[in-house]
């Protein structure tokens, strides 16, 4: 038996999936998400739904259906089911059968926060116990720019990606980048970082920064550097073996530049580009449970013991199938 406690597991909590823009009114898309797939639809009414993406009926994939209304209508037999995983028409049937009227489709908890739509996952079943907060510069804030984000598919787990909060040697080693001051601190769900960084060729000279996770997946990032700048890391498994990572940056907009969205997309590629050093190192590495570490090292084993908190005592890969 692995010595891993977080090997064959998924963790409890919001997760973002898609950045707002991604998904229009009317528009249907898959998603494969926690060894599921899924599909999202964004009705009339501007909200979305996430469900369960195989009919009930015989099995057709919904995210080659479309949508109508509120509605998502199956590909196969247009069976239409509504935003709440309720089957409300069966065009050529007498009667919608029961079950489907009473929730045939598993949907998901969905928050579409900061122009991302996030979705809560937990393996139990449980409901959300905690929210992501709002933050007015990650929304529709002429102040800032839109969202400028970049998806890797990455074969590695989040239990690695997290690590970067309190691994302070490697912004030295990696990005070039040293760490000159830095706190970390851990209550409840959130784990955060306060930190200044000792500057990088184009995002400033000196870099003053806050990232906060909130829970397993969600981490927002301040940086005022060359610009103020409002920042996403999103990463959301796929399998056990492989994770969703997508990296957003919006910077705030100078009244005095008439570029700022030119620059805010040249700041982006920098900024990907300093997250593709990390990509490269993750596709490789191996986790160890029990690292060699010495004195100039962060706080692994706190950040190690916040995170297990999302993770359930038992649950396995094969029952989050089922």
């Amino acid at each position: 038996m692995s010595d891993d406690f977080f090997a064959g597991k998924f963790p409890r909590g919001w997760f973002g999936v898609l950045f707002s823009e991604e998904l229009k009114v009317g528009q249907v898309k898959s998603l494969r998400y926690f060894d599921k797939e899924l599909v999202a639809f964004r009705g009339e009414n501007g909200a979305v739904a996430i469900l369960d993406a195989f009919c009930p009926h015989l099995g057709a994939h919904l995210g080659d259906g479309k949508c109508e209304g509120n509605s998502i209508v199956c590909p196969f037999h247009a069976w239409k089911f509504s935003q709440s995983g309720q089957c409300v028409d069966v065009p050529y049937a007498k009667r919608i059968p029961l079950k489907a009227q009473q929730g045939a489709l598993r949907t998901y908890h969905v928050r579409e926060i900061n122009q991302i739509v996030h979705l809560w996952f937990d393996v139990e079943g449980g409901g959300p116990t905690w929210e992501v907060p709002v933050d007015d510069s990650m929304n529709d804030d002429l102040n800032w720019s839109k969202w400028y984000f970049k998806r890797w598919r990455v074969r590695t787990q989040g239990k690695e990606i997290i690590e970067n909060l309190v691994d302070t040697p490697h912004f030295t080693y990696v990005h070039g980048s040293p760490i000159e001051e830095i706190t970390v601190d851990f209550n409840g769900h959130v784990a955060s970082q306060t930190s200044v960084i000792g500057g990088h060729a184009t995002l400033g000279d000196k870099l003053v920064t806050r990232a906060t996770y909130f829970g397993p997946g969600v981490q927002h990032v301040t940086m005022n550097g060359t610009y103020a700048s409002a920042q996403v890391n999103i990463h959301t498994p796929i399998d056990t073996e492989h994770v969703d990572v997508c990296y957003g940056i919006k910077i705030q907009r100078d009244p005095t530049l008439a570029d700022t969205d030119d620059i805010a997309r040249e700041y982006a590629r920098f900024a990907h580009e300093a997250f593709d050093q990390d990509v490269v190192i993750w596709q490789r590495k191996i986790y160890r449970p029990a690292p060699l570490l010495c004195d100039g090292d962060g706080p692994l084993f706190q950040l190690r013991h916040w995170y297990r908190q999302f993770f359930s005592e038992t649950d396995a890969a094969q029952s989050i199938a089922k």
